[in-house]
């Protein structure tokens, strides 16, 4: 859309220059949009199903004894992380509050609502059904406080991922 404004812009500059225009119309956008915007990238669904393969392999099979626990809840957070969409930043600040399990007539299936804090504001994300499971399984496998005071109960995602 950009080049075809461009080019009607030089065809009417030249038609200005020839006196067949007495003016230049307006090409300016009613409204300036954020040059700041960017897309987010995707994986493809082989890309997807290796990435996904690898975190189950490494949940299943652990390269220490102690760390089942790290390698299961890096397994969910990635399949969560990878059905809703957000972007990294905005995934670490999410708190549990903000996440509703919902049943969608349209799609006919369980998924997630999401009041997202990100770098443009409060904003709301639907999720793909493929979340529901994961964040089950991540609050599911919440270690339980100890006596001390030290890994008390947290309501954030990142600290249930990675506590």
């Amino acid at each position: 859309m950009h080049q075809e404004i461009v080019t009607l812009r030089q065809i009417l500059k030249t038609a200005l220059r020839h006196g067949w225009l007495d003016r230049l119309p307006d090409f300016s956008e009613p409204y300036r949009s954020s040059a700041k915007i960017s897309h987010r990238a995707w994986f493809s669904p082989e890309e997807y199903q290796r990435f996904y393969k690898a975190t189950r392999k490494r949940a299943q099979e652990p390269k220490k004894r102690g760390f089942q626990w790290e390698a299961e809840q890096l397994h969910d957070y990635v399949l969560f992380a990878l059905n809703t969409g957000l972007r990294p930043d905005e995934a670490w600040r999410l708190q549990l509050r903000d996440v509703m399990i919902v049943y969608d007539d349209d799609l006919q299936k369980t998924i997630l609502e999401i009041e997202v804090r990100g770098k443009r504001g409060v904003g709301y994300c639907k999720s793909m059904p493929g979340a529901v499971l994961p964040l089950k399984r991540l609050q599911s496998r919440l270690r339980p406080a100890r006596v001390d005071g030290a890994n008390a109960p947290t309501e954030n995602v990142r600290d249930i991922c990675c506590s």
